[in-house]
């Protein structure tokens, strides 16, 4: 289809459709029934993240449409599923640590997800959805979602001060494109904060008995804020799993690394650090650019870094 548009996909399964005059590339897909990844439509959340031939980043949901247009997008065309609305109630929620929040809910009907990939998940009283990545596997019952105690937050503030058990909310998903590639590939994962939930989820859905050797670097700004230590205790038991912990700031007594999590990667001898091995960063913006940048120095190759971007959303004045 020389004068439409042309999307492949990461297994080469190729998409073809005619541009809307005015419209985006996403919005085109949309009109002739095609699904592509997608969250925001503003150019912001990179979900729907493309690379043209000569390599150049785009992103669909802003990118005009335009006859001859081609990329390459880097997630199977199956793995794409339309967005759904479920009701959910909280079962429990907790402090884990003094930044962060553990939310503990059920759903009424199950929300498949590939692990690493997130909803948006609308509480009482809280102006638009938050987005938050699940930390459990997709077969469990129970849901687990990470909260940041960011001040000033408007999830924060909700969980310290109003939420109560039972509480009713909604989840539309799933979203993102940041989800655990299936092969035998050696795996790098490096989360900073709240970031380590969708990595949860990911090591949780690996198969103990052909899993590939994993590294895990975590990276908190102080050891009071470090969590789930005892559950990646466990996992690296169960899994070929090296844990490398940092913290910006720490007492003596710390048993990880002092430093940020992309000075961790340094640390890492489970995988090797160079091209073969695939990695998934997620964490505050500017820790995923310095480790995707530092990891592309050491040699792995763009198409196997996979991001997320955590941006902390906060109450309007």
């Amino acid at each position: 289809m020389m004068d439409g548009i042309s999307i492949t996909f990461a297994d080469g399964e190729v998409m073809s459709f005619a541009p809307t005059p005015g419209g985006s590339v996403l919005t085109s897909a949309e009109q002739a029934g095609n699904a592509l990844a997608h969250s925001c439509r503003e150019g912001t959340c990179r979900t729907c993240v493309a690379r043209r031939p000569n390599g150049d980043e785009v992103l669909l949901c802003v990118e005009p449409a335009q006859s001859g247009f081609e990329a390459v997008v880097p997630y199977r065309r199956a793995d794409v599923s339309p967005p759904t609305l479920r009701r959910a109630k909280i079962n429990s929620f907790q402090k884990l640590s003094r930044s962060v929040w553990e939310i503990r809910y059920r759903l009424q009907f199950p929300l498949p997800f590939l692990p690493g990939q997130f909803v948006e998940a609308t509480f009482p009283g809280i102006d638009g959805p938050r987005r938050f990545s699940m930390a459990n596997g997709p077969a469990e019952a129970e849901q687990i979602l990470h909260v940041r105690d960011f001040p000033g937050g408007a999830m924060a503030d909700y969980l310290a001060t109003r939420a109560k058990p039972q509480d009713a909310f909604t989840v539309r998903g799933p979203f993102g494109i940041f989800y655990l590639r299936a092969n035998p590939k050696p795996k790098l994962f490096v989360a900073g904060g709240t970031g380590l939930a969708p990595i949860i989820a990911m090591l949780r859905g690996i198969d103990r008995l052909s899993s590939p050797p994993l590294s895990l670097v975590l990276g908190f700004a102080d050891e009071q804020d470090a969590y789930a230590i005892d559950q990646l205790k466990v996992l690296a038991n169960e899994l070929p799993l090296e844990i490398v912990m940092t913290a910006d700031t720490a007492n003596p007594g710390w048993s990880g690394k002092t430093g940020n999590p992309v000075a961790g990667i340094g640390h890492v001898t489970g995988v090797p650090l160079q091209e073969g091995t695939e990695a998934y960063l997620c964490g505050p913006p500017g820790m995923v650019g310095a480790a995707r940048k530092a990891l592309r120095e050491l040699g792995l190759h763009q198409d196997d870094i996979f991001n997320e971007e955590f941006v902390h959303q906060t109450l309007p004045a």
